[in-house]
C-alpha cells in the first residue's frame, strides 16, 4: 500500500538529528491536537492511512517535505508490520531496510514463512539493532 499522504522512500532521515521527523509531526498534527493523542498507539499502515485521510478531510496539511517526514515518522515509530504478509514498502519503512532487502525478505517468506526475529536477523542487510528497537511492532 502506498502512503496516503506522501510516497515513502527509505533512508530519508538525516543522521545528525536523532528524530528529524518528529518536528514535522508536531507541526502538521499539532495544529489540532497534541501528539500525545497517538504517540503510544501502534496500528497497521492501512489503519494509519485511514487516520491520515480523516485528518486531511478535517484540514490537516503541510508541505511535501513535512508530509514525507510525517510518513517516515509513522512508519518508523508507530506502524505494525507482518513480516509474512506486508508489502515491500511497509517492510522497508518499518524495518528501516532498503527496497532490495525488503524484496529479499519477501522472496525468503515465499519459500518459507518467518517464525521469529532470529530468522529475520539472518537476512543480509537487516539491522539487528533496529529489529530490537522495533520488535514490539513486528508480527509473524
Amino acid at each position: 500500500m502506498a502512503a496516503a499522504w506522501f510516497p515513502f522512500e527509505a533512508g530519508t532521515a538525516r543522521a545528525a538529528d536523532p528524530d528529524p521527523n518528529l518536528k514535522a509531526v508536531q507541526v502538521v498534527c499539532g495544529r489540532c491536537h497534541t501528539t500525545g493523542v497517538f504517540l503510544n498507539q501502534t496500528r497497521s499502515w492501512e489503519r494509519w492511512n485511514d487516520v491520515f485521510a480523516d485528518m486531511t478531510q478535517r484540514g490537516a496539511n503541510g508541505t511535501d517535505e513535512q508530509l514525507a517526514q510525517v510518513t517516515t515518522f509513522f512508519l518508523e515509530n508507530l506502524t505494525l508490520v507482518n513480516i509474512n504478509s506486508s508489502p515491500a514498502e511497509e517492510l522497508a519503512g518499518v524495518l528501516g531496510v532498503s527496497d532490495d532487502v525488503a524484496q529479499e525478505i519477501i522472496a525468503r517468506r515465499e519459500r518459507q514463512p518467518f517464525a521469529n526475529l532470529v530468522q529475520l536477523r539472518a537476512v543480509p542487510g537487516v539491522d539487528a539493532a533496529k529489529l530490537d528497537q522495533r520488535k514490539s511492532r513486528i508480527l509473524f
